[in-house]
C-alpha cells in the first residue's frame, strides 16, 4: 500500500498538536480504519517510511515527540516527579537521557523502547494513594506534574520503599534550594514517623533508619 499525499500532509499537520504521541484509536480516526487489520495494512507505509515509529503496545511516535507526553497519555492520572521534576527545578544533575519518572495511584510499570523510557512508580495501596496525592498543581501544557518539595518527599517515600535511583539521595540533591516551611506543612500529611525522621535526616545531611 502506498503512502497517500493528503494523508502524510495530516499526519504532518496533526504532529504539533499531538506532539509526536499517536495512540491507535487517533490513528485508525486518522486512517479511516474500521478494524485493527485494515490499520495494520495502512500504517505500514508510514512506518517503513520512517514518519512513526511503535513505542509500546497502543501507541506509536514521531520523531522528536514529547516523552512527557505520552507519559501522561499512558496514564492520564499520572503526575511527573521524582528525578524528572528534581533535574528539570536545578536540584540535581542530569537524569538518564531519554528518561521520564512520574507516580501514579496503582501498580508500578515501566515501558521501555529504544526510543526512550517511562518510569510510572505507583501507590500499590489506593488508600495511601489518596492520602499522599498532594503538590502536584503545577500543570505545564497539561501535563500534570509535582512541585519541587513534592518530587523531594517522593523520591524518599519511594526510596524508603525499597526503589532505587540514579542519583545518592544524601549527597546529590541540593536541599537547600528547597523550601523548608513547604516541607514542613508537607510531612504533616504522613503519618509514618519513620518517614518523617528519614526526611529530616536527609535535610541535615545525616542518614537515619
Amino acid at each position: 500500500m502506498k503512502l497517500e499525499p493528503d494523508q502524510l500532509l495530516l499526519l504532518q499537520s496533526l504532529i504539533p498538536k499531538h506532539r509526536g504521541v499517536f495512540s491507535t484509536y487517533d490513528l485508525a480516526n486518522l486512517l479511516s480504519a474500521n478494524s485493527s487489520v485494515a490499520l495494520s495494512r495502512k500504517l505500514k507505509p508510514f512506518l517503513k517510511a520512517g514518519l512513526l515509529h511503535p513505542f509500546c503496545r497502543g501507541y506509536y511516535v514521531a520523531d522528536n515527540f514529547s516523552l512527557e507526553w505520552l507519559s501522561q497519555r499512558l496514564s492520564p492520572g499520572s503526575a511527573l516527579s521524582f528525578g524528572t521534576v528534581l533535574a528539570k527545578k536545578g536540584l540535581i544533575g542530569n537524569i538518564p537521557q531519554k528518561t521520564v519518572y512520574a507516580i501514579k495511584i496503582g501498580k508500578t510499570r515501566i515501558y521501555q523502547s529504544r526510543l526512550g523510557n517511562i518510569v510510572h512508580f505507583g501507590y500499590a495501596s489506593p488508600a495511601a494513594g489518596r492520602r499522599h496525592w498532594f503538590g502536584y498543581a503545577d500543570w505545564e501544557g497539561g501535563i500534570l506534574s509535582a512541585d519541587t518539595e513534592k518530587a523531594f518527599l517522593d523520591t524518599l517515600y519511594f526510596y524508603q520503599s525499597g526503589n532505587k535511583f540514579s542519583f545518592n539521595i544524601y549527597s546529590d540533591i541540593a536541599v537547600e534550594k528547597l523550601d523548608s516551611r513547604k516541607i514542613e506543612n508537607y510531612l504533616k500529611k504522613y503519618k509514618n514517623p519513620k518517614f518523617i525522621v528519614f526526611v529530616k535526616g536527609v535535610l541535615h545531611g545525616y542518614h537515619s533508619v
